[in-house]
Order: C-alpha cells, then sequence, then structure tokens
C-alpha cells in the first residue's frame, strides 16, 4: 500500500513540473512575439521583447510578392521590454503579397544554431587564369597603374585588375615567373602585365601598348 502511494505522489509531482515548465514556457513564447506596422507601400516588421531579460532572436521570413531583400535571415538582440525594427517588406506592384515566417527565441545570439555553410566557389588556379587573360599588376599610390586602369576602360578592353599589396596568390605566381624571366623583384616596377601567359615589361608608352592590344 506504501509503494502504490509512493508510486502515485512521485508521478503527480512529475506531472505538476511539467505541466510548470511547459506553462512557463508558453508564457515566455507570448511574451516575444512579431508586431507588424502595415503602411501604403510597405510593412515594417517588429520583435516585441515583453520579458525581463536580453533575448537573441532569429527571423526569417518567406515572403511572396515581395522584394527578394526581403528573404534575407536576421539576426538581432532585443533588450528587456523593448520593440525591435528587424526588416521592412516593400511589396511588387500588381502582384498579390504574403509572408509566413519562423521566428526562434534564445537567451544567447551564439547558442541559435543557423547553417549559413554554402558551397564555396571555385576559383580558377592561378596559371589557368594568367594563360588565358588579360592580367594588369597594379599597386596603391601608382599614378601610371591608374592612368592605363583608366584608358582600358576608355577603350573596352576586358582585363583583370590585380593589386599585388592584397593579392596574395596573384603575387606569389607573379614572383616566380619573374624569376623564371630573370628580373629581379627588388627593382621592377609597375604596371606589369601579363597577358595570354606572357609577361609585358616595361611600358614606357602606355598609348602604343593599348593600340597594340586593340589592333590584335
Amino acid at each position: 500500500m506504501q509503494k502504490k502511494t509512493r508510486k502515485l505522489l512521485y508521478f503527480s509531482m512529475l506531472l505538476f513540473l511539467l505541466l510548470s515548465y511547459r506553462i512557463t514556457y508558453a508564457q515566455e513564447e507570448k511574451s516575444i512575439y512579431l508586431v507588424e506596422d502595415i503602411q501604403k507601400k510597405r510593412t515594417i516588421i517588429y520583435v516585441q521583447n515583453g520579458t525581463n531579460e536580453e533575448k537573441s532572436v532569429f527571423l526569417k521570413v518567406n515572403p511572396v510578392g515581395y522584394r527578394k531583400s526581403a528573404q534575407r535571415p536576421i539576426i538581432k538582440k532585443i533588450p528587456a521590454n523593448s520593440k525591435q525594427e528587424m526588416m521592412i517588406l516593400i511589396p511588387l506592384t500588381d502582384v498579390e503579397s504574403s509572408y509566413t515566417y519562423n521566428l526562434i527565441v534564445n537567451d544567447e545570439l551564439e547558442t541559435i544554431d543557423i547553417d549559413r555553410n554554402k558551397t564555396p566557389k571555385k576559383e580558377a588556379p592561378v596559371s589557368s587564369i594568367l594563360k588565358s587573360e588579360l592580367i594588369i599588376f597594379t599597386k596603391k599610390q601608382c599614378r601610371k597603374c591608374e592612368i592605363l586602369i583608366s584608358k582600358l576602360k576608355q577603350k573596352h578592353i576586358k582585363f583583370r585588375e590585380v593589386n599585388i599589396d592584397t593579392k596574395n596568390r596573384y603575387r606569389d605566381y607573379l614572383w616566380k615567373l619573374l624569376d623564371t624571366e630573370n628580373y629581379n623583384k627588388n627593382t621592377i616596377g609597375v604596371p606589369l602585365i601579363v597577358k595570354n601567359g606572357e609577361l609585358i615589361y616595361p611600358i614606357d608608352d602606355l598609348s602604343k601598348f593599348i593600340a597594340s592590344i586593340t589592333s590584335n
């Protein structure tokens, strides 16, 4: 008889704890909710935090008939007892618009699990790029480089500019190419051109160089 009473008491306590947790959780969820401000040409989406603690929220809107910018997921910290603007929805003309949304609430921003992984775009090997394109190697504060780039754009000549101050993988390949051609990379200047894998240096007359490209 005592065993049955203990089991019943234990079950009652467990049921009470579960119900208390669900009620508390539901109350908190209702305290953090979406707020719409529907205007003539746009709808402003807010999140209201009615709790006494700062909360981190993840909002993903699934729009139909709105501009593509509405598809971006938003993560923000919402201070206690405050309302935070999350995004602005701008409807497309002559199209019916509607949306659904996913709102995730966490105490800490870093605990929100979002899969942002995308397959990285594979870049072609530097060697194949240099053998197939017109590459202009430049550096910062190079007036001659700026003039050359400007002239190429004026002539609508397709090229790839590589700033050797920042593009390390291209720069490293250039140093190897200079060593192969027996140039001293410590004294060589820019602009320096590689056309279809062929190193062109020095360029004394920019106009003649551009004329030689356009004539080919």
